[in-house]
């Protein structure tokens, strides 16, 4: 399987799953507001990469590491599937984007 398509789901997934804890926190103002900001930069980000821009394509496994740490975060604070999930998915798709030749063929269009 070719990384593109791997490494874009996981950011539109991502986008997805931050607007949906957006939805569910739709009452609380910056909660909302900071869940919408999130999935627009993991939706940003999915673009990017799609695209083959290099400096996001460079910085997606920043945004990876840092999902991963709030992951483990929010599992240390409470074990929940959400939290877990999390932590998976952004360990998985670090463990792919640290790979030099697959951020490589990612920049390509």
């Amino acid at each position: 399987m070719r990384p593109k398509p791997l490494v874009v789901s996981f950011f539109i997934l991502l986008a997805i799953f931050f607007y949906g804890i957006a939805a569910m926190s739709f009452g609380e103002e910056y909660t909302f507001f900071g869940y919408i900001l999130v999935g627009s930069v993991h939706l940003l980000f999915a673009y990017g990469v799609w695209t083959g821009h290099e400096t996001i394509v460079d910085l997606s496994a920043y945004i990876a590491l840092l999902d991963l740490l709030f992951g483990l975060l929010w599992v240390m604070v409470g074990l929940s599937l959400p939290a877990v999930t999390l932590t998976l998915l952004s360990a998985l798709i670090l463990f792919v984007l640290m790979d030099e030749d697959v951020r490589t063929e990612l920049k390509m269009p």
